[in-house]
């Protein structure tokens, strides 16, 4: 994936990305570095695709959650071929 728009469903993520907003996410910054801790990341996950925060890296594991920490699922830690892309910025609805 290049680049690609995604809608953020949930609260997970909130204060940084709310529900419904629409991000772009890219593979490219990928190419270039390995991804980082604070990095926010789209990613694959039980057949689905989410957004979350990595928030430690160890033995090539990727240990990510959701800002909310009331709203967070607990996670396994992902390998990085499970890292789709790096969300770049928020696409906010005007209305």
């Amino acid at each position: 994936m290049i680049f690609g728009i995604f809608r953020v469903s949930g609260h997970s993520m909130l204060p940084a990305f709310k529900p419904n907003e629409g991000v772009l996410a890219s593979s490219l910054p990928f190419l270039f570095a390995k991804p980082k801790v604070r990095d926010v990341v789209l990613f694959r996950y039980n057949d689905k695709m989410l957004i979350k925060r990595i928030v430690r890296i160890e033995n090539e594991r990727y240990y990510i959650k959701g800002d909310n920490k009331s709203d967070s699922m607990k996670m396994e830690p992902i390998s990085r071929n499970k890292i789709l892309g790096k969300v770049l910025l928020t696409i906010s609805a005007k209305g």
